[in-house]
């Protein structure tokens, strides 16, 4: 592969390993290690190398200079520089900053050795080539496999480091629909409405002096397991004041069933039900209604709104300002969840603002 190819690669691989999480049971202790070494030149030298040899097989794991020759030779370098500081630049610096890190003492060699007593942390560098030597033949998608443990524990690298979330001191409404929409767009399997959800009514809660506290539950939190009664709870000083079960699907009446039976089930005084949807599907709409009218006279108030729809009014009617403590508090939201890809498109989003 050319270095656009193999960057290519690398980015779709990274892709879904940050779609994974970094809460994985099969993360390589070894790997691990290396790629949270204290050493930044062994973090970039575990990538790099090995990166160098999936896009050319022909080239040897510890070789480092093309000009010494002899099998494999391969300017590991020079790949660097074009391949991997590139990438770790887009991605929050979670190899290091060094812009050349094959300048470090340890990688200017002709290869790389089992005894290299001038370095610092040696034991760690021969436990790298001793890496490097079990996969130096395996086949092409062994080492594609061994890598792919490398981005797993580079998530969970990635999850430890704080990403800083370029929030602009000013936004004009239009620019906050415009981030909005590109940000809910991505499939995120319910996680990014979520988040902006609990920012949202966070946000709202705060500015209008609705709410005391605003609790929400993680993606993959059954609300029996946490005790809930949705997925975003408004709580002021007497109590539970607003419910709201977030979808990133068409809004069904089995959706509205469900819900309305677990408030009634929660031990909860609830009595305001909010679905946040794209939609309400048109076939159970008036269904829907009907079910709205009969929980209305047990007590159940039941209300459906898009988020963006939401949104636009209520900081038409706030000062700017509250639009910024908003993105501010999508972030703080993301980083709760810990989800790196969708901080990571959160980060990028706010980066492309004028």
């Amino acid at each position: 592969m050319t270095n656009d190819e193999i960057r290519e690669w690398l980015d779709e691989e990274w892709s879904s390993a940050l779609q994974v999480g970094h809460e994985r049971p099969d993360l390589d202790p070894e790997v691990d290690a290396l790629a949270n070494s204290n050493v930044v030149s062994i973090r970039y030298a575990l990538v790099t190398q090995m990166l160098g040899k999936i896009a050319d097989p022909a080239r040897s794991l510890t070789a480092l200079q093309l000009e010494a020759g002899g099998e494999g030779a391969w300017n590991a370098r020079s790949f660097s520089t074009s391949v991997v500081v590139p990438w770790v630049d887009d991605n929050h610096q979670v190899l290091g900053t060094s812009a050349d890190p094959y300048v470090s003492k340890p990688l200017r060699r002709v290869r790389l050795e089992h005894e290299m007593d001038d370095v610092r942390a040696k034991d760690e560098w021969g436990r790298l080539v001793a890496l490097f030597d079990r996969l130096e033949n395996a086949p092409l998608e062994d080492l594609r496999n061994a890598f792919r443990l490398i981005l797993r524990s580079l998530v969970r690298r990635l999850a430890a480091q704080e990403i800083s979330y370029a929030v602009p001191r000013r936004a004009s409404m239009a620019q906050m629909e415009t981030m909005l929409v590109k940000f809910l767009n991505e499939p995120s399997g319910g996680l990014r409405p979520l988040a902006v959800s609990a920012a949202l009514f966070t946000t709202l809660g705060r500015a209008f002096s609705l709410f005391s506290e605003v609790k929400s539950q993680g993606i993959n939190e059954a609300d029996v397991a946490t005790g809930m009664s949705g997925d975003v709870m408004c709580y002021d000083d007497n109590g539970i004041r607003l419910v709201i079960e977030v979808k990133d699907c068409d809004l069904t009446l089995s959706h509205v069933q469900a819900a309305s039976l677990k408030a009634k089930q929660s031990g909860e005084e609830l009595s305001n039900l909010l679905f946040a949807v794209p939609r309400i599907r048109e076939v159970d709409r008036d269904d829907i209604s009907a079910l709205s009218q009969r929980e209305w006279a047990s007590g159940l108030n039941i209300y459906t709104i898009n988020l963006h729809d939401l949104s636009r009014s209520a900081f038409v009617l706030l000062d700017e300002q509250w639009r910024v403590r908003f993105l501010i508090e999508v972030g703080d939201e993301l980083d709760r969840r810990q989800n790196q890809q969708a901080r990571k498109a959160w980060h990028d989003i706010l980066q492309e603002l004028p």
